[in-house]
């Protein structure tokens, strides 16, 4: 199992409201689209149709989720999820926002998963072509608290904080211009790993 499958398992394992056999299926879905190159919204599909929508717990939810609210800014994943329905809302209310939260795990595993597996495999073949490369943040132009300051920050083929930095992040690394300014970016007060995206920084 890869460093990066690994990550996603842990992640999973962090969740409550799912069975061991529930848990394992997910985790089997993740190392086929991680080695077959499958797409997000097919999983997705078929995760969902396998756990059905559902309350469950996610610390990793909660905390960013705090930190979004504190910052009065949510990443556009994040939509239908920024107010917790009343348990007196309709079916139709809480189906969308359980169905949207479970979409933002599977992407978050999908990202710890595949995501980190595929940049750092680009990474490997831009330090081959003497390539720098940096972060690019994609969306819709809805500010980040997260993302935005480290859009266009340099990324070393070593570095350990590669995207997704967070639920719901859509930022790549792509090759950049070789005259692209270096920038160093801490994000210490963020409820996940300290971020650190630098073109000097090794980890």
């Amino acid at each position: 199992m890869s460093d990066f499958l690994d990550r996603a398992v842990v992640a999973l394992g962090e969740t409550t409201g799912f069975s061991r056999e529930e848990r394992q299926a997910v985790v089997e879905l993740l190392a086929e689209r991680t080695t077959g190159g499958g797409v997000r919204g097919p999983l997705h599909s078929t995760i969902l149709a396998r756990l059905g929508r559902r309350d469950f717990g996610w610390p990793e939810f909660d905390r960013w989720y705090e930190f979004f609210a504190s910052r009065g800014a949510f990443p556009p994943l994040w939509r239908g999820l920024r107010q917790t329905p009343s348990p007196r809302a309709s079916s139709e209310i809480l189906h969308a926002y359980q169905e949207q939260k479970l979409y933002l795990l599977v992407d978050w595993l999908l990202g710890l998963a595949a995501s980190r597996a595929e940049t750092r495999a680009a990474l490997a073949r831009y330090a081959r072509r003497h390539l720098p490369a940096e972060v690019v943040r994609q969306g819709d132009g809805a500010p980040c608290p997260v993302c935005d300051p480290l859009n266009h920050c340099r990324v070393k083929y070593n570095q350990r904080d590669i995207p997704p930095f967070h639920p719901g992040c859509r930022c790549l690394v792509l090759a950049g211009a070789a005259a692209a300014p270096d920038r160093a970016r801490a994000t210490a007060s963020q409820p996940s790993a300290f971020v650190h995206c630098t073109a000097s920084a090794t980890h």
